[in-house]
């Protein structure tokens, strides 16, 4: 599962564990902490993609992206180190936060997702979920109301305790219906960094992350969303 406190987490505990650890960096600089309104889904268009296979096809790929970036195996098929268990984290339904789409709002007919990684243990991650013209709307407003309800929480990572914060995100209007917050985890004066764009193309939920250990410039999220969107046109 790839949640909020496991994906920041996880990452922020291994670059307490470098030897130098500036390349982890740390930001102190405060954005705003309140989130703009939340935006209304646009009716859906047309069938709800209901092959997942798909859906897969019409997300981006690695030579679509910026940089020097692969494509991660899927959790469950990696031959690396075993995934750590999600920290706990609280109030417990924070550890939501970041999940996949259709974890957070069942019912999609179709799912998929991909995850690269890139240098300096930045990564990006897209996963989408397409729904039915009835549970469209419930779907977006919930993926909306999560960041708003978890603006502060706070998670437990082996004993470390990471501070988590979610802010809301200036971005340009993509898709039919777009959102966008930040979520940085901080633990022993080091700082993860989100940036996550929530677009509604047709009758397809998507969830654009970029990760890094530095403030995300809101250009590579913004430029990688709109790629992803006419992808999906």
């Amino acid at each position: 599962m790839r949640a909020g406190s496991l994906r920041l987490g996880a990452a922020v505990s291994a670059c307490v564990g470098l030897v130098s650890i500036a390349a982890c960096g740390s930001d102190d600089a405060e954005s705003p902490s309140s989130f703009p309104a939340t935006v209304a889904a646009a009716p859906g268009t047309g069938a709800p993609i209901r092959d997942s296979a798909q859906l897969a096809a019409e997300l981006l790929a690695a030579d679509d992206l910026p940089g020097d970036f692969a494509v991660v195996p899927p959790r469950g098929e990696s031959t690396g180190p075993a995934v750590p268990p999600a920290a706990l984290t609280d109030p417990p339904d924070c550890a939501r936060l970041l999940s996949p789409i259709a974890q957070q709002w069942p019912g999609a007919s179709a799912t998929a997702s991909v995850q690269f990684a890139g240098p300096s243990f930045a990564t990006i991650d897209i996963d989408a979920a397409t729904y039915t013209d009835t549970a469209l709307t419930p779907a977006f407003e919930a993926l909306q109301a999560q960041p708003r309800r978890c603006a502060r929480y706070s998670g437990d990572d082996a004993g470390v305790r990471i501070d988590y914060r979610a802010t809301g995100l200036d971005q340009p209007a993509a898709g039919d219906a777009s959102s966008a917050f930040t979520l940085t985890a901080t633990s022993e004066g080091l700082t993860l960094t989100s940036a996550i764009a929530l677009v509604q193309v047709g009758n397809t939920v998507v969830q654009v992350i970029v990760t890094a250990p530095e403030v995300v410039d809101p250009g590579v999220l913004a430029d990688l969303t709109a790629a992803q969107v006419r992808k999906l046109r």
